[in-house]
């Protein structure tokens, strides 16, 4: 019930010229397919019969000038007058030639048009269905107590039949192709899409390490996957950042922070991963690592970062972090953690600074 409850509950754009490509396209393809389908029909009814022969030309050119004019009208319009032409084609088909010419098989592919046009509402669609529907029950009790106005032999009557298949299957099925591509493409580019929100939604765009948000992610996820599992957190800080900016501008001070990313993206190839976690300090995590294995791989960090040299304009110098190291006690809380690494972090700071505390 929900289904029908949501289809009733759409809330549609306004008509207007402005049609959307995939719906534009189907019409197209309905149409062209159409004249194909008419002429070869026409064909076929003069062949067999020359009576009531305006009829379908008649038809046919009020198809030709939709064809030409299909950019000009709105989705709406399109509809009405593509079900006036297949109606009135139908219900003279049938009733010339019988049911069994199979001509109401067309009235199928107006089905399709109307429930895939998005400038429709719901009740006119099922007011639409219900009309076709109807149409398409009366052409049968009528030709089940008529008998058809035109008799053929029953090899015209196969190949009409045959005609009247393939060409309304072949209709239904390429717009099918047409809907379910542009659905399927939809779909692939909102999956991307939302895979490009969720990764800038995570991603520092200054150093372009994973933020503070996607790195608790990462880390609670490892954690609730690995619960008894070996790992320690470091956060580290970098040494009298704030005189680097007022010396040589904050431009500098981003730059900074660029070169020690770029830096520590490489080293983590360690094993470990890192974020920046806000303003000049930056967290590390080590799956699967005891605390002397990260302290050394903490040291090292220290000792690449101080031979770096920072070069900015006419400018050049070095600079040093100071960093926690906290490992799992297999009690504490993953945030506990952390603020534990980040007390380590300051008592290094307090101890004179470029130094790794755990």
């Amino acid at each position: 019930m929900k289904l029908f409850s949501d289809f009733f509950r759409q809330i549609v754009p306004k008509n207007t010229k402005e049609t959307l490509f995939y719906y534009r396209q189907s019409v197209i393809l309905a149409d062209r397919m159409l004249g194909v389908y008419f002429l070869l029909s026409i064909l076929l009814v003069f062949w067999s019969s020359k009576q009531f022969f305006w009829i379908p030309l008649v038809i046919f050119g009020v198809l030709l000038f939709k064809i030409f004019q299909v950019n000009q009208l709105t989705a709406r319009f399109n509809l009405l007058l593509i079900s006036l032409i297949i109606c009135a084609w139908t219900c003279w088909y049938v009733i010339c030639f019988g049911w069994g010419i199979g001509g109401q098989h067309t009235l199928i592919v107006l089905v399709v048009l109307v429930f895939f046009c998005l400038y429709e509402p719901p009740a006119f669609k099922i007011v639409y269905f219900l009309m076709i529907l109807t149409l398409r029950i009366f052409l049968y009790q009528y030709t089940s107590v008529h008998a058809p106005l035109i008799s053929v032999d029953s090899f015209s009557l196969f190949l009409m039949q045959t005609v009247n298949t393939i060409s309304a299957f072949l209709m239904l099925a390429c717009c099918c192709i047409v809907y379910s591509s542009n659905l399927q493409e939809t779909a692939r580019q909102l999956l991307l899409h939302n895979e490009q929100l969720q990764i800038q939604a995570e991603t520092d765009p200054l150093t372009k390490l994973i933020n503070r948000r996607g790195f608790m992610d990462v880390m609670t996820r490892y954690v609730s996957d690995n619960p008894e599992a070996m790992y320690c957190v470091a956060i580290a800080d970098i040494d009298f950042f704030k005189r680097v900016n007022d010396t040589y501008g904050h431009n500098c001070g981003d730059h900074v922070l660029q070169q020690l990313a770029a830096l520590f993206t490489e080293h983590s190839k360690e094993g470990y991963f890192v974020s920046r976690w806000g303003g000049e300090e930056f967290c590390f995590f080590f799956p699967g690592v005891n605390i002397d294995d990260a302290s050394r791989i903490m040291t090292d960090l220290l000792i690449a970062v101080r031979k770096m040299q920072i070069e900015y304009e006419d400018h050049r110098f070095s600079i040093t972090i100071t960093a926690g190291v906290e490992e799992n006690d297999y009690r504490s809380p993953l945030a506990d953690l952390l603020e534990s690494a980040d007390r380590k972090l300051y008592r290094g700071k307090a101890n004179g600074r470029n130094q790794m505390v755990f």
